[in-house]
This record gives structure tokens, C-alpha cells and sequence, in this order.
């Protein structure tokens, strides 16, 4: 199994979104479009993923002005210097001052900074830091059902919610990293013969998988995370109810929100 296909499963079962391997790559929540392996059918021996190839955009198609979609709503911006993290379900938060002797002077000097324990035992983990996030979301969840009549997009996948930061840091943990304290660093680098200080992610270990970019401006322009629904009904329940039966006193079926799209390789079908 690939890095990118442990990191996007163990963040998935963890929060039910999908994680970009690529967070450079722009969209946009409304997107529509498929789910693909990323790999041609004849090349059967690359790593099998999970990629999103984009369609269109229920907003820029009018499809969401016909059925009545609220505009997206976006949480989270006025907090532009705060750092969030997801981490897999193997993982712990631990107080960083418990590893004061392992961090680094750059380290230890960083204002941004949190530490993560690796449950024992318990394989890899991965972890997603971000700063200055913000979520944009459809609300409510449920008025994108009405998608379930139109053709286009039958069997497609909708973007419903997307994280957007200005800097980030993906980690990918083996099974035997006990614990990690990453911090974001505003120091100039050894060496550099600039004296300008650009950030940085720096770390107390350098075993497993690291990547990641800062940026000193506020601009929002990583995508590292973002959700997933199948435009199909779950339990045949459609979320629509006729007139008579709201006129015979009838109760109408609950409302329920389309379902998570899930990573092709966890899809039965």
C-alpha cells in the first residue's frame, strides 16, 4: 500500500473526509465528478487511489438555483492564526512540555507548535496540521438530497464541505514512531545567508513520512481536506413526501442527508 493510500485511509476513518495528497490542487465545494483509481485499466500493477476528477459545479451550472441550494457557508475565519489538527483514531494529543528534552532550540521556540502519542501497537498513524483554516460547508446538509433528481448527476459525488489554510503539514507515522511534536518556526534557517526568516515546519524526529508548506501571508491557498457525498439515495428513502399524505395526517419520512462517498478501495461496489 502507498503512503498516499495509508494517509487518505487512516484520515478518512478518522473524520469521514477525504484528505488531499495534494492540497496545492484548487475546488471548490459544489464540485461534482467522479471518483477513478487515478491509473489507466491496463496498468494494473500501479498502486490503486483514489483521485476526484471534477465535472462541473452545481453553482456555475445553475443546477443548485433550480433545487433551491443555499449559498455555502464559511466558518472559522476569525481565528487566522490558530492551528487544528486530524489525526488518525491511533493517536493521542500529549503535552509538549513532557519533551522538552528531545525538541530542538528552534523548536522549543516555536509559539505554534503541539505534540501527538502513537498509541502502541497500534501500526501507523497519520496526522494533518493546519493555520488559519476555515470550513466552507452547505447548510443544511439535507438540501443537497434535491440533487437526487437530476440525471447528470446521478451516481457522481459532490463536494459538500472543504477546508481551505494557509499552511499545512501532512505526517505519516510508522508503527514504530512512539511520539512527534511539530511545530511551525519563524526563524531563519542554518546556513541561509539571508537574514530574512521564512516559516517553517520543523519536528522532533525525522523518521516516517513528512510534507508540508508555510506560508507568512493569511492567504487561504491549501486544500487538505475536504467531504465527499454520493448523489444516491440510502434506504430507498428519497427525502420527498407527497401532498396527501401531509393533508392525511400522515408523518413524512425523515430527511436524511446523501451519503459519504467512501475511498474506492472500502466501496463494495
Amino acid at each position: 500500500m502507498s503512503n498516499e493510500r495509508r494517509y487518505v485511509d487512516l484520515l478518512f476513518r478518522a473524520s469521514k473526509k477525504f484528505a488531499s495528497w495534494d492540497p496545492e490542487k484548487h475546488f471548490e465545494v459544489g464540485d461534482w465528478g467522479r471518483l477513478t483509481t487515478g491509473r489507466p485499466f491496463w496498468a494494473f500493477w500501479r498502486p490503486k487511489r483514489c483521485v476526484f476528477v471534477k465535472e462541473g459545479n452545481i453553482y456555475q451550472d445553475k443546477i443548485a438555483e433550480k433545487y433551491g441550494i443555499p449559498l455555502p457557508k464559511v466558518l472559522g475565519e476569525e481565528n487566522p492564526n490558530e492551528l487544528t489538527w486530524v489525526t488518525s483514531l491511533n493517536v493521542r494529543d500529549m503535552d509538549v512540555s513532557t519533551s522538552m528534552g528531545k525538541q530542538t532550540p528552534e523548536l522549543a521556540e516555536c509559539s505554534v507548535k503541539v505534540g501527538f502519542q502513537f498509541v502502541s501497537g497500534g501500526g501507523e498513524a497519520a496526522v494533518l496540521l493546519m493555520v488559519n483554516d476555515s470550513v466552507t460547508t452547505i447548510d443544511p446538509a439535507t438540501s443537497l438530497r434535491q440533487l437526487l433528481g437530476e440525471e447528470a448527476l446521478r451516481d457522481r459525488v459532490v463536494v459538500s464541505e472543504a477546508h481551505r489554510c494557509a499552511s499545512y503539514a501532512s505526517y505519516l507515522a510508522s508503527s514504530k514512531t512512539k511520539d512527534v511534536v511539530i511545530g511551525l518556526s519563524s526563524k531563519a534557517s542554518e546556513g541561509s545567508s539571508s537574514t530574512q526568516a521564512y516559516p517553517r515546519w520543523v519536528r522532533t524526529n525525522k523518521t516516517g513520512y513528512f510534507k508540508g508548506k508555510a506560508d507568512n501571508s493569511s492567504e487561504r491557498k491549501y486544500y487538505p481536506l475536504y467531504k465527499l457525498v454520493s448523489v444516491k439515495a440510502a434506504g430507498g428513502n428519497t427525502g420527498r413526501h407527497s401532498l396527501d399524505s401531509t393533508m392525511n395526517g400522515e408523518v413524512p419520512p425523515e430527511v436524511l442527508p446523501l451519503p459519504d462517498a467512501l475511498p474506492l478501495w472500502m466501496s463494495s461496489t
